[in-house]
């Protein structure tokens, strides 16, 4: 029974390798999520594959400095997020929180404006991406243009999500230069969440 239980995880590693290969799921390079795992490729082989985390938590695009390894059975039983689709720009979001009686009429305006502003230098060549692969997969490409929808995530809470368009190897960079730009411009006018 030992036997055919370890054969059984070594035969599930291999088809998930098989998986990985013939179904062109992932490479060496690419950002990836799976089973709490979240990270850069680094490398894998028919048992596992090795990750540089990405953290802490999923909003962040900070490396950890520490390596997961996962075997590659995972690819069974979970579902699998590929960041980085093979393009040069992406659509990533961004929530900011505000409390109900925080003005989010001029807190909506003053982050589009600050992701606008941070945006502008390379609208052209993501709008061109959006193009292409509109043209390569037969579908309908999202605007990059920054975009903001309200959630109403609990009582007295108010959560502005910003879709903006970046860079995939400086989405980190120009996340953070938004949202200094925004608290700049916010900072003076709102008061703290609570």
């Amino acid at each position: 029974a030992a036997l055919v239980r370890a054969t059984k995880e070594l035969l599930v590693c291999w088809s998930g390798a098989a998986l990985r290969v013939g179904g062109k799921v992932y490479s060496v390079g690419d950002r990836i999520q799976i089973a709490g795992h979240r990270g850069v490729v680094l490398d894998h082989d028919i048992f596992a594959t090795k990750l540089l985390e990405i953290g802490p938590g999923q909003a962040s695009h900070l490396y950890t400095g520490r390596v997961t390894i996962f075997p590659n059975s995972l690819l069974f039983t979970n579902a699998l997020v590929k960041e980085n689709p093979s393009q040069e720009f992406g659509l990533y979001t961004l929530a900011v929180p505000l409390a109900a009686e925080q003005g989010w009429k001029q807190a909506e305006s003053r982050l589009l404006e600050a992701a606008k502003a941070e945006c502008a230098p390379f609208m052209d060549e993501a709008s061109r991406q959006m193009k292409l692969l509109e043209q390569l997969h037969l579908l309908e490409a999202p605007s990059p243009d920054p975009r903001i929808t309200i959630q109403l995530s609990e009582q007295g809470r108010i959560v502005l999500v910003l879709r903006f368009p970046a860079p995939d190897r400086g989405r980190s960079r120009v996340e953070q230069a938004i949202l200094r730009r925004y608290l700049s411009a916010v900072s003076s006018h709102l008061p703290p969440v609570s």
